[in-house]
């Protein structure tokens, strides 16, 4: 249990981390250059505390593994796999939008929150009523995060440059949620 709180945190700072360096490298003014001087900096811390974060999340959610929750681990992973090559298609494909890695970090970070918010039930560490609360914020801000993930290329750029944010604060603040409610 206190990995996964552990990691839930980590990945709290890899968003802020993360939100810093989308300010800097992608506000209008700045260009196409995103990876060089600070923002390699930024970038890379935002790397090593998403990498650490999951690893330790995954690893509190290894150890309970052999817990009854509410879903079937193998079931997160097929969904989550399965919903990210039908979104990857749609998007590509039917909404003519190019896939970048934030498809990719959206649908993983939605099978994590399920995996971890499954761990904390099967612990009694969360009651019935606050997974299904959790679980429709973490809806709420996946849906939220695919639009404003639609839409970045479709609206002006300083609007896109505001949309890239939303999602980093909707995942923070749900994992925040998840803190709270297994404290």
């Amino acid at each position: 249990m206190v990995q996964i709180r552990l990691g839930q945190a980590l990945l709290i700072v890899c968003c802020v981390f993360y939100l810093i360096w989308w300010s800097v490298a992608f506000h209008p003014s700045h260009g196409n250059v995103h990876t060089s001087g600070i923002t390699m900096v930024l970038l890379l811390i935002t790397f090593i505390f998403g990498i650490a974060g999951m690893s330790v999340n995954l690893i509190g959610i290894r150890d309970h593994a052999n817990e009854r929750g509410f879903i079937s681990g193998y079931a997160i992973i097929v969904c989550g796999i399965l919903s990210y090559f039908i979104l990857m298609y749609g998007t590509r494909i039917l909404l003519n939008r190019q896939v970048t890695t934030e498809l990719f970090l959206i649908i993983g970070w939605t099978m994590l929150e399920v995996a971890s918010a499954n761990s904390v039930f099967s612990l009694g560490r969360m009651s019935v009523r606050e997974v299904v609360f959790f679980l429709i914020i973490v809806a709420v801000a996946v849906v939220s995060s695919l639009i404003f993930y639609l839409a970045y290329y479709r609206v002006e750029p300083m609007l896109a440059y505001y949309f890239g944010m939303i999602p980093l604060v909707t995942e923070a603040m749900c994992m925040g949620v998840f803190l709270f409610l297994t404290k």
